[in-house]
């Protein structure tokens, strides 16, 4: 009985294995065969799962050129690190100091003021009734509000004595966005500083982007009014013409008020 009722098992089983072969579909045989094709390649482990900021580290960070950045010289150490207790010294402020009388009880704007260090000198050394920084770059005016409030707070309690507190540092672009917003501007200023800023000017906003920052300066500077203005030699615009891809290099070509070598 065994015998026979495994005899019969295979049978149907052998039956059963034909009948599917005779249905199988052409379909079926061809889905078959590319899984079979498929079989040699090699798939890659899925990685653990990891939070969305990691993801997207996984190819690692995309390369950065630094002096992006700093397009409008806008450069984060350029007084160098120094401590509020260090006595900080640009030697600048000797010229400067020619001339004492053009500052004490006046009111100053210092365009491209950075971190604020030589504006906030001039204010203590000179005795000014005010001073406005004004820089485009708005980590730099956090930087330089924030030694004001330190050094205000020095003077509080007793260890700042005789610092100015009419200084405040503001972000903005001198740069206008039209010519139109001229008609707006008042005299302000007896004293308007432009310390090494208009090569930056310059080369972002070119010939029409200077000339207008100079009609600026004369709408905000009350009659008899000092600019006091740095220029930046020729061969500084060459050397900054790759801070910005094409921009720059496409600025400097265009610029017609300095003549290069």
């Amino acid at each position: 009985m065994d015998v026979m009722n495994n005899n019969t098992l295979i049978e149907k089983k052998s039956t059963t294995c034909a009948e599917k072969r005779a249905n199988t579909t052409f379909e079926d045989k061809e889905t078959k065969r590319l899984k079979t094709d498929n079989d040699h390649v090699d798939i890659a482990p899925r990685p653990p799962p990891q939070s969305p900021k990691k993801r997207l580290q996984l190819n690692g960070k995309p390369k950065h050129n630094k002096d992006l950045n700093f397009v409008y010289g806008n450069y984060k150490n350029y007084y160098g690190k120094r401590i509020l207790d260090k006595e900080f010294h640009d030697i600048r402020l000797d010229i400067l100091g020619s001339q004492p009388e053009m500052f004490r009880q006046k009111q100053l704007l210092d365009i491209g003021c950075n971190s604020g260090h030589l504006s906030i000198q001039i204010a203590r050394k000179f005795g000014v009734k005010s001073l406005v920084g004004l820089d485009i770059d708005r980590s730099l005016v956090k930087d330089a509000q924030t030694t004001i409030n330190q050094l205000k707070g020095q003077t509080d309690t007793g260890a700042g004595h005789g610092f100015p507190h009419n200084i405040r540092f503001v972000q903005g672009n001198y740069v206008l966005e039209d010519d139109v917003l001229l008609e707006i501007e008042r005299p302000q200023f007896d004293v308007i500083l432009c310390l090494s800023v208009t090569k930056w000017i310059h080369l972002n906003f070119c010939d029409a982007g200077l000339k207008q920052a100079f009609r600026r300066i004369y709408h905000q500077l009350r009659p008899g009014g000092k600019l006091i203005l740095e220029p930046q030699s020729i061969d500084g615009y060459k050397r900054r013409k790759k801070l910005s891809k094409n921009e720059i290099k496409k600025n400097l070509r265009s610029v017609r008020l300095a003549r290069f070598p």
